[in-house]
């Protein structure tokens, strides 16, 4: 784990400084802070904007954040993050454009059980990360980092339990619920196709799936992978905005509220999006299968930790 983000650059830093002073405000027993992710490995982009795929996409790296707690729930925790935390960090910035935080709140307890049973999502945080805080109440379990034939054992078994299920989830809206003019189910089961495409992505390339069911966090979660995945809903019109808002509401509203409407036109509208992201989703999880595969019989890129329990940094190496 590292323990500085003087590499980066001055805006991400000022960004960073609130998001961890905000983090301290809205919860204050926080054990640990962690970037991971683009920011953390320099693998960040600030700012794209370009015509792609017959549409004008921008693509910003989101920041990646897993805080680390042992007295608070993890859900609710995260709801207050992801709210209000939010919000008001967006106010804050709202003169220019920024990065958006997006956070993991995990206990430690169940965060070390993950370390030991090697799931590799968070053992490349521990391996890769960026420790922003730490209240030095607890350690780190030393995780056991898996070999390429291991993960893709994992990403295949993933992969072929939850891709075909979405398929038939989008399938299943063309040939029967559109034609019996079902348009609340057609909603729901296309949100839950979208929802299961997100799954597969994130189970292929990360051995993780989140206890969210909102697509717009899915969404994010996943776009660093690919930049065609940016595209998949488009936002430059204002009727594509409102399908995308609709496809987004449907997993509560399509099920509860009376006064939920979706036409044909937008679900035919939303099918085809979800159709364009069903074959992102098999081409790019098929390419890292095969990636790993290459990768088997070549020198493994995740050694072993040094001896002992991992550490963290002192308060002089926080900044």
């Amino acid at each position: 784990m590292k323990h500085s983000i003087d590499h980066l650059p001055y805006v991400t830093k000022e960004e960073l400084n609130l998001i961890l002073s905000l983090i301290h405000h809205y919860v204050k027993d926080a054990n640990m802070v962690i970037l991971y992710g683009s920011y953390a490995c320099d693998t960040y982009v600030l700012w794209d904007e370009r015509y792609e795929y017959g549409v004008h996409t921008s693509y910003q790296s989101d920041y990646d954040i897993l805080v680390v707690i042992s007295n608070l729930n993890a859900k609710i925790t995260e709801e207050i993050l992801r709210h209000k935390l939010t919000d008001t960090y967006h106010r804050y910035f709202s003169a220019r454009r920024h990065a958006t935080p997006r956070f993991i709140v995990e206990n430690i307890k169940t965060l070390n059980q993950h370390l030991e049973c090697s799931q590799y999502f968070f053992t490349e945080i521990v391996r890769d990360g960026i420790l922003l805080y730490d209240d030095k109440q607890f350690e780190l379990a030393t995780p056991r980092f898996l070999d390429y034939a291991e993960i893709k054992d994992f990403a295949e078994y993933e992969f072929e339990r939850y891709y075909p299920t979405a398929v038939s989830l989008l399938d299943s809206v063309s040939c029967f619920f559109l034609k019996h003019n079902d348009f609340m189910n057609s909603a729901f089961v296309l949100h839950q196709a979208c929802e299961k495409f997100y799954y597969v992505i994130l189970l292929v390339w990360m051995n993780y799936r989140p206890k969210n069911h909102k697509l717009d966090e899915l969404s994010a979660m996943v776009k660093g992978f690919s930049r065609e995945l940016s595209a998949v809903f488009p936002k430059d019109t204002p009727e594509a905005i409102r399908c995308y808002d609709l496809l987004c509401s449907a997993y509560i509203d399509a099920r509860y509220n009376k006064d939920f409407i979706a036409t044909r036109s937008q679900l035919e509208y939303l099918v085809s999006r979800v159709e364009y992201l069903k074959e992102v989703t098999g081409r790019i999880c098929r390419e890292k299968l095969a990636y790993y595969q290459s990768m088997i019989h070549k020198p493994a890129i995740y050694p072993l930790p040094e001896e002992g329990r991992i550490k963290a940094a002192d308060d002089t190496d926080e900044k």
